[in-house]
């Protein structure tokens, strides 16, 4: 290293550490593994650092964005409108655009910190956590049913737990790759990380260097890696610091409980099903490493030999972290056949277990780790300004570069000073100027060229969308619902783990057959819907209120009417967030990924099989349902929605277009699109035709829907 570079290391380091002292004070000192000297760590969120001090990062970050205009003889864009500005920081944080009234208090205020008010309020808010959620469950391949009979609800519940204690990312990461536990163990969900990839180390290791060190190893699991220095040896010596983990905990009660599902008197229909709620308590992992792997049987590396006993090390240096010791090779008897190699279980005979899996841990997200802060920071600054640094954001090899080498080194180590808070990281960027300006429309031919005049306009994704139309729908839809499947019907399936894990055989089999009996009684429940008594009483309401339409239509009582839709409107919407269903949730509360045929799937949503597998590009599908889908069944038709029911409350046709605008845009329409809807809407309202009015609502909430400028974040 030069010594210019050195230095210019030094005042970054010297800078990003005067901007975040204010907050260093009172918070517990962490070690290199992330984890906080106080036991209560992981309860408690990282202290909050000061508005002064955040406003001095992100100062520096527009010094170093002008700089590399002033370089490239370019101007940063101009500072962004309010309406612009508000529903990108809605998009951006909690994953949605604004409601109305949130439009309206954040244009009529006249406060000079109303921007950075904002940031800090949506920050803290629930929908945060949902946005976040769906970001790092497109990267980490989160679903539902993480491998088989497995069920993913406690990964979905650590991960949105972490999210929302605003755990660091290093501790993050580090509880992830030495989780060891059942399951279904309360507080143990982080062991979904290895269950999603169960009995497939190399897969396992090559996404965790995909995705936390931004590097694609795969090439070099068959060969020396062809385009970067990786080698096929030091591909499995990383794949050796998870050496020995095992997913399965078969012990003789277990099999004693299958034989006596087989003898007890349990119908023959139940026993499937109790044979797969028996498995799931089986399922976990454990085994803190052994720090030894085997070269595959058909090695092609220039060092080591095919079937050979390796020792874990680091990628970059080549460094043995563990004490691993390759075990002498057994004695084989007489007449005894030789037994193939099984790598998936990593049954090394002789092996023992080192802890290695927490060296690795330690390894990865230590500040001194080359890529592991800066991809993080990258990934981050890509997910708020649409673009990284470096692009692609995981193909990091030796010789790359960023776009602006100072302001990636910058951000590297602010993420470090900030003691690896994603939350406070992302609030300094959305504090800049660069952010804040106004958005560039044009499309990227090269990353390496652009200098971020401002963030890059694009495509909402797929949860945005769906969130934005729920918002358009319902009101207050950012509460956390819980994850509690494969039971959450039934009961709490951590209290019924309890049961299931820690009782005798037969009390084992007794708490089997009354799941087994309640799941089976899933179809019938759902025939006797309509017999319900809620939805009895609804009806009821709905019909009275009906009645008295029917009555103020006549007498063209206008306020009676407009009174009498708005309460039906609230009766049907309150019902639906009581026992509607799940057609009402936001993204991250659904099946994770969506089923095939869902609104979210068809816009591009993950299927969760492959790393940041998402998509924003357009398709036929997409244009069907937004023309005949979900906004005309559930928004434009219905009078329950919150959209509709704002609308119902204009008195005048212009208010009403204005409503509308400020709903979908959040932003106040132009005179031209005034006179444009207006005369629809008078012809309506003069002949007193409230089916006539209703369509003209629907007809401009269907065209802005459809529109760029609603599914397009500017």
């Amino acid at each position: 290293m030069t010594k210019e570079l050195l230095l210019s290391k030094l005042v970054f380091s010297l800078t990003v550490l005067w901007c975040v002292s204010s907050a260093a004070a009172g918070e517990p000192d962490r070690n290199i593994n992330g984890d906080s000297s106080n036991a209560e760590s992981a309860k408690n969120p990282p202290a909050k650092v000061s508005r002064e001090s955040i406003l001095r990062i992100s100062n520096r970050i527009d010094e170093l964005v002008q700089a590399k205009l002033e370089d490239e003889e370019q101007q940063r864009n101009q500072t962004s409108s309010d309406s612009v500005f508000l529903r990108r920081i809605y998009l951006d944080i909690i994953g949605r655009i604004p409601t109305l009234e949130e439009t309206q208090t954040f244009l009529d205020s006249k406060s000079s910190t109303k921007r950075a008010d904002l940031i800090d309020d949506l920050q803290n808010s629930y929908g945060y956590t949902s946005r976040q959620y769906n970001y790092w469950a497109d990267l980490l391949r989160i679903k539902s049913r993480v491998a088989g009979g497995i069920t993913g609800a406690s990964y979905v519940e650590f991960v949105k737990d972490s999210l929302a204690q605003n755990k660091p990312y290093d501790q993050f990461v580090s509880e992830l790759l030495t989780a060891d536990g059942a399951n279904l163990e309360r507080g143990n969900g982080a062991v979904g990380y290895y269950l999603r990839d169960q009995n497939m180390p190399e897969d396992n290791m090559s996404n965790t260097v995909r995705v936390f060190l931004g590097t694609r190893l795969e090439c070099a699991q068959c060969h020396d890696h062809p385009f970067d220095d990786w080698s096929q040896r030091q591909y499995f010596e990383m794949v050796a610091f998870t050496g020995g983990i095992r997913f399965r905990n078969e012990d003789k009660s277990l099999r004693m409980v299958r034989n006596l599902i087989r003898k007890e008197d349990v119908p023959e229909k139940l026993r499937p099903q109790m044979n797969r709620i028996v498995r799931s308590i089986t399922y976990g992992v454990s085994g803190g490493g052994t720090g030894l792997a085997r070269l595959p049987e058909d090695f092609l590396g220039d060092e080591g030999s095919p079937n050979e006993v390796i020792v874990a090390r680091e990628m970059f240096d080549g460094k043995a972290l563990t004490q691993a010791k390759i075990p002498a090779p057994p004695k084989r008897k007489k007449n005894n056949r030789k037994k193939r190699p099984n790598r998936q279980q990593a049954n090394i005979v002789g092996s023992k277990d080192i802890d290695s899996r927490q060296i690795y841990a330690d390894w990865m997200t230590s500040p001194e780790n080359p890529r592991f802060a800066k991809v993080i920071a990258n990934r981050l600054w890509k997910q708020a300004m649409g673009l990284g640094l470096i692009e692609p954001v995981d193909i990091i090899e030796s010789g790359t570069e960023a776009s602006n080498p100072q302001l990636m080194q910058f951000l590297t180590d602010t993420m470090i000073e900030l003691d690896f808070d994603m939350k406070q990281f992302l609030r300094a960027i959305y504090m800049t100027q660069t952010y804040q300006a106004e958005a560039f429309g044009s499309d990227v031919s090269d990353p390496q060229e652009y200098c971020f005049n401002g963030p890059i306009v694009r495509r909402m994704s797929a949860e945005q969308i769906w969130d934005s139309l729920l918002t358009l729908t319902l009101s207050d839809i950012d509460v956390r619902k819980p994850s509690l499947d494969p039971y959450g019907r039934y009961g709490d399936p951590y209290e019924q783990f309890e049961k299931l894990s820690s009782g005798s055989p037969k009390e084992i089999v007794a708490t089997a057959k009354e799941l087994a009996e309640k799941m089976s009684q899933k179809g019938k429940k759902r025939k006797a819907y309509k017999d319900d008594p809620r939805v009895k009483a609804l009806a009821a309401q709905r019909q009275q209120i009906q009645k008295q339409l029917r009555t103020a239509r006549k007498q063209r009582n206008d306020k009676a009417v407009r009174q009498l839709m708005t309460k039906q409107a609230q009766l049907v919407s309150e019902f639906r967030k009581k026992i509607g269903g799940n057609n009402f949730m936001r993204a991250s509360e659904l099946q994770s990924p969506a089923p095939a045929s869902h609104f979210l799937r068809e816009f591009g949503q993950s299927d969760r099989e492959v790393i940041d597998n998402s998509n924003r590009e357009p398709s036929v599908p997409q244009i069907l349902s937004m023309m005949n889908g979900h906004i005309e069944k559930s928004i434009c038709r219905d009078q329950s929605s919150v959209l509709m029911q704002s609308a119902i409350q204009c008195r005048t046709s212009k208010q009403c277009i204005q409503t509308v605008y400020l709903s979908m845009l959040n932003r106040k329409p132009t005179g031209q699109e005034i006179s444009m809807w207006r005369r629809d809407f008078d012809a309506a309202v003069k002949k007193r035709d409230q089916r006539k009015i209703l369509e003209s609502f629907s007809d401009l909430i269907w065209t802005l829907a459809n529109s760029n400028e609603f599914i397009f974040q500017k």
